[in-house]
């Protein structure tokens, strides 16, 4: 059989077999990737777990993972979110970073945190670096597009092979735990509940537990005072 007739391992698969290690290796020390394989992706290529030490926390989350090569759109420097998660903040030109509406709305059905994270391949050292965006904003609220265009807010995920967790390691605050925690409030609150786990089950030393997000609270105001009134209702009703 002649060498062409055979199925090519193209520079394409390479690139994203190494993203996804990478993603893999980089979130290992925090978190339980598990890979969704085939078919059976139909939206997303983790659903990962949140550990701290060596316990799992419950805090799920998915992920979409995007490589390319660093050429094909270099990552553009805005600022420092010095307010939120601490971390370094880019716009990514690429159209693979686009996301349908049908993958937007089969998101929003998971009714947990959602991020995609972009891994870029520097062509002349092979260096990695890992960003993400958070979507669980746009998903969780009416608002048409409270995440900015697909390309921009990108953070950075890693420093080498070191991972962002916690912008502060010491004080455990800030990173990329500070994002999932307060989209994993995003969640509850757009459940009509105001109830969360707590932050130091996650090794999060950031928010107080049980505290109600006033600025949340507003954007998801009509969900929450929804269930309370029908919780009210059903509960007038078992007491009558």
């Amino acid at each position: 059989m002649n060498l062409d007739d055979y199925k090519r391992y193209t520079i394409q698969a390479k690139t994203g077999i190494k993203g996804e290690a990478f993603f893999e290796f980089l979130l290992s020390d925090h978190a339980l990737p598990h890979r969704i394989v085939g078919s059976k992706d139909i939206g997303i290529d983790y659903i990962c777990e949140w550990t701290y030490g060596d316990k799992p926390t419950g805090i799920l989350f998915a992920v979409q993972v995007k490589t390319f090569a660093e050429q094909i759109a270099t990552p553009t420097f805005v600022d420092i979110h010095t307010t939120h998660n601490g971390l370094k903040r880019y716009e990514i030109r690429n159209s693979q970073l686009r996301i349908d509406r049908k993958t937007l709305n089969y998101w929003k059905g998971l009714g947990i945190p959602v991020f995609l994270f972009a891994v870029v391949v520097k062509a002349a050292s092979q260096e990695v670096d890992c960003f993400y965006r958070r979507y669980t904003p746009l998903l969780t609220t009416t608002s048409t597009d409270p995440c900015g265009r697909y390309y921009q807010s990108f953070y950075q995920a890693n420093e080498g092979i070191s991972f962002h967790a916690f912008k502060d390691a010491g004080k455990r605050t800030q990173g990329f735990a500070r994002d999932l925690f307060i989209d994993h409030v995003r969640c509850s609150y757009a459940k009509g509940s105001i109830t969360y786990l707590d932050p130091a089950s996650m090794g999060l030393k950031q928010f107080i537990a049980g505290a109600v997000f006033k600025d949340l609270f507003r954007e998801y105001e009509d969900q929450i005072r929804s269930v309370f009134s029908n919780t009210e209702k059903y509960l007038r009703t078992v007491g009558s």
